[in-house]
């Protein structure tokens, strides 16, 4: 009888040594992804879709290589904003553009972007899905 107790004791040693270890590699696996989302910087990660502002940045951003003139200011107060589904987004508004001449021409557009996710600042993470623009 004292020899199964003392075989089950090492047996029970060996396998709560086993379970420690186990927890502390696991501890330090947490610690390191942990550490890595701290320092990722992706704060942003959980806030859910963009914002109108948002969209309307990365919407300027596909109109301006659009343009001919490299002076064009965006109407930035008066645009509309509508969303075609949770990722799709539709922006209308305009903006003015100066030539060499120094005349100026207002042209409407109608931008329809789709977020693909990630940071909503990034023109990256959008697709231009149609462009219109009216003089």
């Amino acid at each position: 009888m004292a020899k199964d107790y003392l075989k089950e004791k090492v047996v029970k040693k060996k396998s709560a040594s086993t379970a420690g270890w186990l927890l502390v590699i696991l501890g330090l696996i947490f610690a390191i992804l942990l550490g890595k989302f701290a320092l990722s910087g992706s704060v942003n990660m959980f806030t859910g879709l963009p914002d109108s502002d948002a969209a309307y940045t990365v919407a300027k951003q596909f109109i301006i290589p659009t343009t001919l003139s490299k002076n064009i200011k965006f109407s930035d107060s008066e645009y509309k904003f509508a969303k075609k589904s949770d990722s799709v987004y539709v922006i209308k508004s305009f903006y003015t553009a100066k030539d060499d001449v120094g005349e100026t021409s207002t042209t409407q557009f109608t931008i329809t972007l789709k977020y693909n996710g990630g940071a909503g600042a990034k023109t990256s993470n959008w697709t231009l899905i149609n462009l219109d623009q009216d003089n």
